[in-house]
């Protein structure tokens, strides 16, 4: 008869490679979503890419079509760059000051320009003046933040906070920028 210590080792040795298995499948399916969320990522870019292309292709109050999720949205190319209201923002050249940036784009760049040091998404909400108890409102404000960084804005750190990036801080963005009064303050 086995004693009871051996049956148990025995358990324990094939609970731990049901383990290890179950681990390597966890390991292999994340690999799997970190690729199709790469892939999601490249081609939202691209098409936003697109987009800013067709833009400023397109001649004075022509608008183009940007499907976005389901939606139709329209950019519309009155005036140059940063003209609509929570359009994208360009990719950062040198040419470029914190003026082309539209909307709350603007607002989180000069909220990360003003802050003393890197700030996360919860401080960065506060800072434009949003509810930062609000879940939805803190993802709406980083996501801005995500898409500043992508277009070479802002930097974001390991620890995810973000700060502005050298070559746009020493160029035309300034602390006092921070201080304009905000489009649309104290408005939903």
């Amino acid at each position: 008869m086995p004693s009871v210590l051996g049956l148990m080792e025995q358990r324990e040795a094939r609970a731990r490679q049901d383990l290890e298995s179950w681990t390597e499948v966890l390991e292999q399916a994340q690999a799997e979503v970190d690729a199709a969320r790469e892939r999601v990522e490249r081609a939202r870019v691209g098409r936003e890419e697109l987009v800013s292309v067709l833009a400023g292709e397109s001649t004075v109050n022509t608008s183009v079509s940007v499907p976005s999720g389901g939606g139709t949205g329209t950019a519309v190319g009155s005036g140059g760059p940063g003209v609509g209201h929570g359009e994208r923002p360009p990719v950062w050249r040198s040419s470029m000051g914190e003026q082309v940036l539209s909307g709350l784009y603007r607002e989180v760049f000069a909220a990360a320009v003003a802050a003393a040091g890197p700030v996360n998404g919860v401080e960065l909400t506060r800072a434009v003046g949003r509810e930062a108890e609000i879940k939805n409102e803190v993802e709406k404000i980083r996501h801005r933040a995500y898409v500043l960084e992508k277009r070479g804005w802002l930097v974001r750190a390991e620890d995810g906070r973000f700060t502005p990036a050298p070559s746009v801080v020493g160029r035309d963005a300034s602390p006092a920028s921070a201080e304009r009064p905000r489009p649309g303050a104290g408005t939903a």
